[in-house]
């Protein structure tokens, strides 16, 4: 209790109920947004069922390279974080080919908000977060267990008509790619910061609690099919419990993977589950390049060397 946590994407979705909850436990949040409309709505709510909430405010559009230095700098330097949950993506379900969205630096905007807007975030945040101790949480999903094609990375600098779920579901790999390397690298570096990745399960909106001001993003009144489609899911409550275990609890360790416990982590209580299964050679390095290429920045720690253990050693906090 008491340390302070800062979530993307924390005016809507699974990232508000993250926020509520770190509330809810006394931690001060720091809630980075996008819109201030939104984030006051969503201050708002938090303080309905928290009065003596401790809600801070940063502006970010991850999808905005300018405003993630910004957004930067106000969290460098500002007091320590326990953790940073780095939850905000553009979540698709598109399963019908359509003309790319791009984000305010022209990228395809699935890969330019979920990985690389944390990555430019995270790079200029690392050595206060390597001094502070801290955690970063990256939110993974399901839908990392797609397979990828040629030359994913391209599709940042040169995306293609595609159904947007598959533009999704690329991003997510790329977070748990860039998750597990950072947690390697700071483990070969002896670093007192640590990198874990958490999924939410299926979190649906027709299995949430209504929140005032905090509108639903998917349909809540369904038929006899979609009732039976639901069962055996959770409410964005239920994966946001997820990804606050990963952040806040002291035993989760440095390149841990947590998910929902229940029957292929559609959803349950959080639980230690296994990692993303290997992808082939080269694709993480070549995430890293292009990450750093076009945003400017290393990352600041060295790859592990050929032949080291990629994955750290389960250690508490």
């Amino acid at each position: 209790m008491g340390e302070r946590v800062a979530v993307t994407g924390a005016t809507g979705g699974i990232g508000y109920f993250v926020a509520e909850q770190l509330a809810g436990l006394g931690h001060p949040v720091v809630l980075l947004a996008r819109s201030p409309a939104k984030a006051a709505a969503a201050t708002a709510s938090i303080r309905r069922l928290v009065p003596d909430a401790e809600l801070d405010v940063v502006p970010l559009d991850l999808a905005d390279l300018t405003s993630v230095a910004r957004a930067a700098d106000r969290l460098a330097g500002g007091r320590p974080l326990a953790a940073l949950v780095a939850d905000a993506a553009v979540v698709s379900y598109g399963l019908v080919p359509s003309r790319p969205r791009l984000s305010t630096d022209g990228l395809e905007v699935h890969l330019a908000t979920a990985h690389l807007g944390h990555y430019a975030l995270l790079a200029r945040l690392l050595p206060r977060l390597q001094e502070w101790g801290a955690r970063a949480v990256h939110v993974g999903s399901l839908s990392h267990r797609m397979p990828l094609g040629r030359d994913p990375w391209g599709r940042l600098t040169r995306p293609r008509r595609e159904p947007s779920f598959v533009g999704y579901a690329r991003s997510k790999v790329a977070v748990a790619l860039f998750a597990l390397e950072l947690a390697a690298r700071l483990a070969a570096a002896g670093s007192a910061a640590s990198s874990v990745l958490a999924h939410p399960g299926t979190a649906v909106d027709v299995l949430t609690p209504v929140r005032d001001g905090i509108p639903a993003s998917q349909p809540t009144d369904l038929g006899p099919v979609g009732r039976v489609l639901v069962r055996g899911m959770h409410g964005k409550d239920g994966g946001a419990a997820v990804l606050v275990r990963a952040a806040v609890d002291p035993s989760v360790g440095n390149g841990q993977v947590w998910g929902p416990a229940g029957r292929w982590q559609l959803a349950g209580a959080p639980e230690r589950v296994g990692a993303p299964r290997p992808r082939r050679p080269g694709l993480t390095a070549e995430l890293l390049r292009v990450s750093e290429e076009l945003t400017g920045l290393p990352l600041g720690l060295s790859p592990v060397p050929p032949g080291r253990p990629r994955t750290p050693r389960r250690s508490g906090r």
